[in-house]
C-alpha cells in the first residue's frame, strides 16, 4: 500500500476535525472521494483499501473521509482543542453537507482537478442528498449497495412507532441526546435526536424508497451525471432492485448497474473484481 498518507488537519465549517486517508496519485487529475456507510471506518471497509490501490496504480487518486458519523460513538477533535460527541448515535443526516464539502475542498487542495463521489450503503443516501442540494461540479457518482434506509427501518424495527414517539417526547422535553430505551435493529443504541431526524415521516433520508413506503424519489431524480451502482447477490432484497433505480434516474442518461455474484454487503472475495469494474467505468468515460 504505497502512496498512502493520513490527513488529520482538515476542519469542517463547524470546526470538526475529520480524519482522512489519501491514496496519493502522482498524476493529479481525477480523485474518487469515498463516503462510508453507517458506523463504518476504513478498518471495517477492507474492500476500500483494495479499490484505492487499484485506482492509484492507474493514476487516479482516492480519498476516504471519516465523517462525523464514523463508528457507533466517537469524540471528535474541535479546532479549539475541545471534543464533541458524535458517531452514528448522535449524527444528524443533513450535516453530511458540511462533511462532503470538506472532502471535496481537501481533494482540491491536494491538487486534483476532477472528482467522482463514491458512497457505500448509508453513504449513498448522503451523496444523493448532497447532489440534490448542491449540484456539485463532479464527473459522476458511484453508489455501492445503496439502501432504502427508512424502508428497512420500518420493516426491521417492530417497535418503530413506539421509538419514534419516545424520541419526539424526549426532544420536546429538551432532552434530545437521551438514548432510546430499546436498541435499533438489535445492535445499536441511538439518541432521540438522531432516530427522529433519520426516521420521521418527512425525513430527508427517505430518498431511495425502493420498498415502497413513500414516493420520495425527487432527490434521486435530480442527478444528471453518470451513475455506476452495484450490489452483492447475497445482500437482502432491498439492495437488489437496481433496475428500479435505473428507471427512477430520470435525469441521468448514463446509468450502469451490476449485481456481483456470490458476495455480500462488504464484497468479500470480490474486492478486486469490483475494483476493476470501477476502474473500467472511469477510464471508459472520463
Amino acid at each position: 500500500m504505497n502512496h498512502i498518507e493520513f490527513i488529520n488537519n482538515a476542519y469542517t465549517k463547524d470546526n470538526l476535525c475529520l480524519p482522512m486517508i489519501h491514496f496519493n496519485s502522482d498524476e493529479k487529475d481525477i480523485c474518487v472521494i469515498f463516503i462510508h456507510g453507517m458506523c463504518q471506518t476504513i478498518i471495517d471497509n477492507y474492500f476500500v483499501t483494495v479499490w484505492g490501490n487499484i485506482l492509484v496504480e492507474n493514476n487516479i487518486g482516492f480519498l476516504y473521509e471519516h465523517n462525523r458519523g464514523h463508528s457507533i460513538e466517537n469524540d471528535i477533535l474541535m479546532k479549539d482543542g475541545s471534543y464533541a460527541r458524535y458517531g452514528c448515535m448522535y449524527e444528524i443526516f443533513e450535516d453530511c453537507i458540511l462533511d462532503i464539502d470538506l472532502a471535496i475542498d481537501k481533494a482540491e487542495k491536494l491538487g486534483y482537478k476532477r472528482f467522482i463521489l463514491m458512497g457505500h450503503s448509508y453513504g449513498c443516501n448522503k451523496l444523493i442528498y448532497y447532489y440534490y442540494k448542491k449540484h456539485p461540479n463532479i464527473l459522476g457518482l458511484v453508489l455501492a449497495s445503496a439502501p432504502d434506509m427508512v424502508g428497512l427501518q420500518l420493516y426491521r424495527q417492530k417497535d418503530y412507532k413506539e421509538l419514534i414517539k419516545e424520541a419526539k417526547v424526549n426532544i420536546d422535553n429538551g432532552d434530545e441526546t437521551k438514548i432510546l430505551s430499546n436498541l435499533v435493529e438489535d445492535y445499536m443504541y441511538m439518541s432521540s435526536r438522531t432516530y427522529y431526524n433519520w426516521f420521521n415521516e418527512k425525513s430527508n433520508l427517505d430518498n431511495l424508497p425502493v420498498m415502497g413506503n413513500s414516493e420520495n424519489w425527487y432527490q434521486f431524480e435530480s442527478i444528471n451525471v453518470p451513475i455506476l451502482t452495484f450490489s452483492g447477490s447475497n445482500e437482502t432484497d432491498n439492495y437488489l432492485h437496481l433496475d428500479l433505480l435505473k428507471d427512477k434516474a430520470k435525469s441521468c442518461n448514463d446509468f450502469e448497474y451490476k449485481i456481483i455474484n456470490n458476495t455480500n454487503h462488504f464484497y468479500t472475495n470480490k474486492e478486486n473484481e469490483i475494483g476493476d469494474i470501477i476502474l473500467d467505468w472511469i477510464k471508459n468515460r472520463f
